[in-house]
């Protein structure tokens, strides 16, 4: 069932990825217009992540998690059929909410199936599929671009799908480790978790801040004019490579060890690697020379969102575990939209300026986390 989790969040991610490149070229709109559609997405899964979460810890998470799976593929196939850009709107802010069920129940799922002592591994393998699978959508989608240049619909109707695939995989492979039932019985301790998940959320919410200032990197690089050759390429393939790896080396270890440490380890990595980045890109020489101190840096910062995300199930317990979960997507809803807003105003400045701001929201974060884990 793990395998399964680990495959429909990948799917479900590639159909995510592959829209948002469809959505700019199949909408006839100014681009504001289309930057506040594809707003609405991750208001919606933000603004609908916490009922959902409550919801999950009422009702049976597998059938929550199909009924995600299910409203995600219509909707998508739906949007194939108009181009009236109050109709995609509305589609597009229900996708959302579909994806805030798929997502909260995914790693309700996870946490039930697994335990402390493999659970940071488990989390590690989530966030590779996670990313990995965005990661894939993006040329998913422009591949599809290119393939139906004549009528974009059928790009849509082929996502949907990718979705309807991993949904009909839930409905075969999905067991319920937990019984919701089960969960409201009085022997079952109702934990307290918010003065538990307080101290992490600085750190967490800075990551996925970062996260979307990335997002405005492709485009910054091309400004800069900086060359794509082969031992640029190289670097960015050894990059990725690291990070896959580290999601689950660290997730493992802080089966060992214990979780905030590997949080903050991780952190301080990332640390360096935005201020070393950020400095050397523009140097005469160029970043290529220090790759030997970025790349150990990137491996540390991967253990940051397995950590995390373990934590939280760790601290949650069975009967609140769709609660807690639903922070998931609340904070990478809002970190993303507004590191969207800074890189954008970062990049203007120069691709410098992305990573400078990266470590300027990052290293108080890093205090602030330290500081409420010590007082705890």
């Amino acid at each position: 069932m793990v395998l399964y989790l680990y495959v429909a969040v990948f799917l479900t991610r590639i159909g995510f990825g592959s829209i948002t490149i469809l959505f700019p070229l199949y909408l006839q709109a100014p681009s504001y217009i289309i930057g506040l559609i594809l707003a609405l997405y991750p208001m919606s899964e933000a603004g609908s992540a916490l009922p959902i979460g409550r919801l999950a810890d009422r009702f049976s998470r597998k059938r929550l998690h199909i009924i995600g799976m299910m409203m995600i593929t219509i909707l998508t196939a739906a949007i194939g059929f108009t181009r009236n850009l109050l109709d995609v709107s509305i589609l597009h802010a229900l996708m959302g909410i579909s994806a805030a069920t798929a997502a909260v129940t995914s790693l309700t799922l996870l946490g039930d199936a697994t335990k402390l002592t493999n659970r940071g591994k488990s989390m590690g393998g989530f966030d590779l599929a996670n990313l990995g699978g965005y990661g894939l959508g993006f040329g998913v989608g422009g591949l599809l671009v290119n393939v139906y240049a004549d009528n974009l619909s059928y790009a849509f109707w082929v996502t949907a799908g990718v979705f309807l695939f991993a949904g009909l995989m839930a409905a075969k492979f999905l067991v319920e480790p937990v019984r919701v039932w089960e969960l409201k019985q009085p022997k079952i301790r109702q934990r307290r978790i918010g003065s538990k998940i307080r101290p992490v959320i600085p750190v967490w919410i800075a990551q996925t801040i970062i996260l979307g200032m990335y997002f405005l990197l492709p485009k910054a690089f091309r400004e800069s004019n900086i060359a794509l050759n082969r031992e640029t390429l190289i670097f960015l393939g050894v990059l990725g490579g690291l990070f896959a790896l580290g999601a689950v080396v660290f997730g493992h270890i802080s089966d060992k060890v214990g979780r905030t440490r590997i949080m903050i380890l991780g952190a301080f990595g990332e640390l360096g690697f935005l201020v070393l980045f950020g400095w050397s890109i523009t140097r005469p020489e160029g970043f290529i020379k220090y790759e030997l101190f970025l790349w150990p840096m990137f491996f540390l910062a991967s253990s940051v969102a397995p950590t995390i995300l373990a934590y939280i199930g760790d601290i949650s317990g069975k009967a609140k575990r769709g609660s807690a979960n639903a922070l998931y997507s609340i904070v990478l809803s809002i970190g993303l939209a507004i590191g969207n807003i800074i890189g954008g105003f970062a990049a203007d400045l120069g691709i410098q300026a992305i990573f400078y701001a990266g470590a300027g929201i990052l290293f108080p974060s890093i205090i602030a986390t330290s500081t409420l884990l010590r007082r705890r």
